[in-house]
């Protein structure tokens, strides 16, 4: 399963990644901000992609709206720092499947990964 990490922090994108292939994913891609995402998602065509909700430009909940426009059965996982509940709401109505609060570790994310992984 093509995994995507989207985070404008190169050193969480890392982490992030480092901690996927620990639970078992190997098929992992990464982008720093929107543009750089919406081109990986289209060429990569992950199942779950990991969105940062707060990105340099364009929202992680506008990336979360292109990236289903793509790809209506893409998998959306809304991440944040920050417990912000019109943030979360909004995330989730534009199609994420689940929020992940930063930073994470390896049973949250193995939590996420089965719930949304076929």
């Amino acid at each position: 399963m093509k995994i995507l990490v989207v985070d404008d922090s190169e050193a969480f994108r890392k982490v992030m990644i480092e901690l996927l292939v620990r639970v078992g994913f190997h098929d992992t891609t990464e982008a720093k901000d929107y543009d750089e995402a919406m081109q990986v998602f289209r060429k990569e065509r992950p199942e779950i992609s990991f969105v940062d909700m707060i990105l340099p430009g364009k929202s992680g909940v506008e990336l979360t709206k292109s990236m289903l426009s793509v790809n209506h059965e893409a998998k959306i996982i809304a991440m944040s720092s920050i417990i912000n509940k019109k943030m979360i709401r909004e995330a989730l109505e534009a199609g994420a499947k689940d929020f992940l609060l930063k930073p994470t570790n390896e049973i949250a994310l193995n939590a996420v990964l089965t719930m949304w992984s076929d």
